[in-house]
């Protein structure tokens, strides 16, 4: 369980710094409209995030043993 929420910490910062890079690069772009996609990005991840962890932690309740 540590291991996915390491990996889902990971994909998350990622993902940040992914946008921010690509944000990064357009000049053209207010501070609000870059803000609310943040703020939109973020709270994607957010809720994919939680359904991983639901599903690992199913998937680690039921005794199905993977990637032992």
């Amino acid at each position: 369980m540590i291991e996915l929420v390491v990996a889902l910490t990971a994909f998350t910062y990622g993902s940040n710094f992914f946008l921010y890079l690509l944000l990064r690069q357009k000049e053209k772009m207010h501070d609000i409209e870059k803000l609310s996609i943040f703020f939109g990005v973020n709270m994607t991840l957010l809720l994919l995030d939680g359904v991983f962890v639901i599903i690992g932690k199913v998937i680690a309740d039921s005794g199905v043993t993977v990637l032992e």
